[in-house]
């Protein structure tokens, strides 16, 4: 398993917190801006894949609220990392959604982040995901965009979505969210590149990336290599 010592140290952690608070400035879509909504006492907010420090991050924008986390496998976390959170799971994956909901919580927000690409049965996955939400609660979901396939491919990082081997297969975010509009109040973005400011920014990495092959968080905006789905649940969705 990564861990802190193989080269996520406490400092590396430290800095990406500063990052969190970077990208909420500028990126009001972001899990970051999302989260801070739910900044009050007794908000209790799960972190569906929760390696690289997530909750660490998260925690910067809703210090009040109360986290969990859920994981495969533990991938890259520092001890404050884990301590940022109230429960750590690690589920295998083949039964992680139904151990996941056999823990009897429920959550008034849950962000699933460039997760539901790795799901082999993702609309299965998310039916019993969204099964986790208080009534009002809300869901943020993101995931690459299905125009990803056609991107140039990089080396390091991923902008074609067979960039990384372990995607299943594009998910079409844009018919769940449709289909979710009966159940709750659904906001979608399809290939978010964020405002102004930051569409210049990233455009300035893309000679990089193609070049190098590499992709950086920014490189993201300007293709719109995200998609974003927030659902806010009004009712009892599973009865139906």
């Amino acid at each position: 398993m990564p861990r802190a010592d193989k080269g996520y140290t406490e400092q590396v952690g430290r800095r990406r917190e500063w990052i969190s608070h970077l990208k909420r400035r500028l990126d009001p879509k972001s899990k970051y801006a999302f989260v801070s909504k739910l900044n009050r006492e007794n908000a209790l907010v799960l972190d569906v894949g929760c390696g690289l420090d997530s909750v660490r991050k998260l925690r910067q924008h809703a210090p009040l609220a109360t986290f969990d986390g859920a994981d495969i496998t533990e991938y890259y976390m520092t001890n404050e990392g884990k301590k940022s959170m109230r429960h750590y799971w690690i589920f295998p994956p083949e039964i992680f959604i139904d151990e996941l909901v056999a823990q009897g919580e429920t959550y008034d927000g849950i962000i699933v982040s460039h997760v539901i690409e790795h799901v082999p049965h993702p609309t299965e996955f998310l039916d019993k995901l969204v099964g986790l939400l208080k009534e009002g609660g809300r869901l943020y979901l993101s995931t690459p965009t299905m125009q990803s396939v056609h991107f140039p491919h990089v080396r390091q990082g991923c902008l074609n979505f067979y960039d990384d081997p372990t995607h299943t297969a594009p998910f079409d975010l844009e018919r769940w969210a449709e289909a979710m509009k009966p159940w709750g109040k659904v906001s979608y973005t399809a290939r978010h590149r964020g405002g102004f400011l930051l569409r210049c920014l990233a455009w300035l990495t893309v000679p990089y990336t193609l070049l190098t092959k590499r992709n950086t968080s920014l490189t993201w905006y300007a293709f719109g290599f995200e998609s974003i789905a927030v659902i806010i649940r009004k009712g009892n969705i599973l009865s139906s």
